[in-house]
């Protein structure tokens, strides 16, 4: 028997034969000048492996050519092309530690895909902490998704030592909000540091970004002796941007701590952006507004645990005001701003959950806003979108949180309702709603906070309204009602080019044509889970997984259930918690609530086992819809009062005296009487 087969020799032969071959430039038909050197060819070789190639030698390729390709991109060397003849005539891998990253940026430029995914495969095999942010930016660069997601996974899990990297002092501002809004690993003190120590490696240009790294560091959870430290900078050029965080921190110790005043300690930890759970203070879901009758909108304020098995919730303040429907929110330094609504479209206030209050401030101008959304950046809460009665807005409003006045800040590209917004440091993307003419839209719009300037980024794989975006500071989640989960990708040095290419003719009182903005889209997107679909919901991140609840199916049926979508794998779980009763419409946040507020007797969840249960007369009436006509079908309709025989995550069993073990949701459930 052979000691190798037929197809392993004749490829070894032919391996064989190209190398020399070209090495005594025998049937060579084409020359490749890479800089000053040139490469004898065989065009068969080179277009079997090569996209960029195969189109480039076509038949009429010859007559215009005199045999001849020059190639003088930036991304193919005559070092990288010499490596590609070795493998390619010699069957040599040339593949290492000093040559992979030139020869994949070659691969890619001449699409020869199975190199590209060989190198990518061999950065990824060989990652180490120590290079992994060189890796990341270079893989940002090339739009390798695959290399790019390994390279920033390894940057969050060993981010005490990527932070002390030369590297890491040259990651673009998107890549940093990356790393921050997903490490979990570094104290309080290195979060601060890791943040000053990426502004001031370039001072003159990144001071402007410090406010927006500011909400990643909680101050009151500093150590005693690292304030003592920052009490420098209140002599330093950042002094302006941090002086309120690092007094308010001050205040905590001297008048919180040591003094034991309750009451300054609540307050200040009520304002920290970041998730605390202690003794004082815990993070919880605060959801206002919304219906749970078709005919009936609320004004009440809730707040719960999503940690808990089973709902129980406790009232806050209720909104001073009615505004119906339709209305938007957002949060700024653990405080909700809500604004807009359908029955008040001017209403402005916050809540406060420091005293547990709602402030009511200066009215949106211009008759106010529904069906609107809004975001919150640098101190300055943006309204957009919307409109009153049938008036689309293009007008983006900004509201100073500092001198409490609003101004009209841009325009949008394009007018739409029912979009939803988030943001990623100083941009705020819209995705979708309802264009002028009525169409549900798939556009993806930016503002740019810096410069004001607005421009078309992209498009949802397909149009798109009543969804909800969530940040989590670094990356972008959309929910869409269809029942999928995106995951955003921004493509950072493209956005910066169309940014500052805005800015420069904003600057020249250009006319913003919008409609050549969009040149390339600058965002894209991965579905990263599904959910049960359905419309009106509300969404939010809690750490790493991502909450919907709430809402209504096709057939109006008000939802209470939960779901959990992990950002990890995708995977999707029904919890075991369910609001008190289905609703839709309303406003959901995770917040830091004082646990001294919650008081009284908390609402719990309304069913247990052995409840005395019937079907509630809506949803009987759906069943009887559905099935009008045939009494075998009619006869799974349960009748009569029930008695409860198990409540889990998925659904609640009942005992009817016509069906036992019926399982069903406790949307379809009341009291008997």
């Amino acid at each position: 028997m052979p000691s190798s087969n037929l197809t392993d020799r004749t490829f070894a032969n032919v391996c064989r034969g190209l190398g020399q071959q070209v090495d005594d430039e025998d049937f060579c038909d084409v020359t490749v000048t890479v800089g000053e050197k040139t490469f004898p060819c065989h065009r068969v070789v080179l277009a079997s492996v090569s996209e960029f190639f195969k189109m480039s030698l076509k038949p009429c390729w010859r007559e215009a050519s005199n045999g001849r390709v020059d190639i003088t991109h930036e991304d193919v060397s005559p070092e990288a092309f010499g490596y590609l003849m070795e493998i390619l005539y010699k069957g040599r891998d040339m593949v290492d530690n000093n040559t992979a990253k030139d020869i994949l940026k070659m691969s890619v430029y001449l699409q020869i895909k199975y190199l590209e995914e060989y190198c990518v495969e061999f950065l990824q095999e060989t990652l180490q902490p120590t290079i992994c942010l060189g890796t990341w930016q270079f893989a940002q660069k090339y739009d390798l998704d695959k290399l790019a997601e390994t390279s920033f996974k390894m940057a969050v899990e060993e981010i005490a030592i990527v932070s002390t990297q030369d590297d890491y002092l040259t990651l673009p501002k998107s890549m940093l909000l990356i790393l921050l809004s997903l490490q979990q690993k570094l104290v309080m003190d290195d979060v601060c540091k890791t943040i000053l120590r990426w502004v001031e490696a370039d001072p003159d240009t990144r001071q402007i970004h410090l406010v927006e790294l500011l909400p990643f560091i909680c101050f009151t959870e500093l150590s005693s002796n690292y304030l003592c430290e920052m009490v420098t900078y209140l002599n330093h050029p950042f002094r302006d941007v941090i002086y309120e965080n690092i007094n308010e921190a001050l205040t905590y110790y001297i008048k919180g701590q040591q003094n034991n005043d309750a009451v300054v300690r609540r307050r200040i930890l009520a304002r920290q952006p970041r998730p605390l759970n202690t003794p004082e203070i815990q993070n919880r879901a605060v959801m206002f507004g919304g219906y749970t009758e078709s005919d009936k909108t609320l004004k009440d304020t809730y707040v719960f645990n999503l940690k808990n098995s089973f709902m129980e919730r406790y009232s806050l303040a209720p909104m001073p005001e009615d505004i119906g429907l339709d209305f938007a929110s957002c949060t700024w330094y653990n405080e909700i701003y809500v604004s807009g609504g359908s029955l008040l479209p001017p209403f402005f206030a916050v809540y406060k959950p420091g005293d547990n209050e709602w402030e009511v401030l200066p009215s949106l101008p211009d008759g106010g806003r529904e069906k609107h959304v809004m975001a919150a950046i640098s101190s300055s809460i943006y309204v957009l979108g919307g409109g009153q009665k049938m008036a689309d807005s293009l007008s983006v409003l900004r509201y100073n949180t500092k001198t409490k006045e609003w101004s009209v800040f841009c325009q949008l590209t394009s007018g739409v309702r029912e979009t939803t917004a988030a943001t990623l440091g100083h941009r705020i993307y819209l995705f979708g709603g309802v264009d002028s003419k009525g169409a549900n839209t798939d556009l993806v719009q930016c503002v740019d906070t810096l410069s004001g300037c607005t421009y078309q980024a992209g498009r949802l794989p397909s149009p798109t309204c009543g969804a909800r975006a969530l940040s989590n500071g670094g990356r972008i989640y959309v929910v869409r009602p269809k029942g999928d989960v995106l995951s955003m990708w921004e493509s950072f040095p493209l956005a910066e080019n169309i940014e500052k290419r805005l800015s420069q003719r904003k600057e020249k009182k250009e006319t913003n044509d919008h409609s050549s903005n969009m040149i390339s889209s600058t965002v894209s997107f991965r579905e990263v889970g599904k959910f049960t679909g359905r419309r009106h919901f509300s969404a939010c991140l809690n750490g790493g997984e991502l909450i919907v609840c709430g809402g209504e199916t096709d057939e109006q049926q008000l939802l209470a259930e939960f779901e959990s979508i992990s950002l990890e794998d995708g995977k999707t779980s029904k919890k075991s918690l369910t609001l008190v009763t289905g609703a839709a419409k309303f406003g959901l946040h995770l917040i830091n609530v004082p646990l001294a507020f919650l008081t009284g007797t908390a609402v719990t969840h309304p069913f247990r086992v052995g409840d005395q249960v019937v079907l509630c007369p809506r949803e009987q009436q759906r069943l009887q819809r559905l099935y009008p006509h045939y009494r075998a079908f009619q006869m799974q309709i349960p009748c009569g009062t029930g008695y409860i025989t198990e409540i889990n995550s998925e659904s609640v069993t009942v005992d009817f005296p016509n069906i036992f073990n019926w399982k069903g949701s406790t949307t379809q459930l009341q009291h008997a009487p």
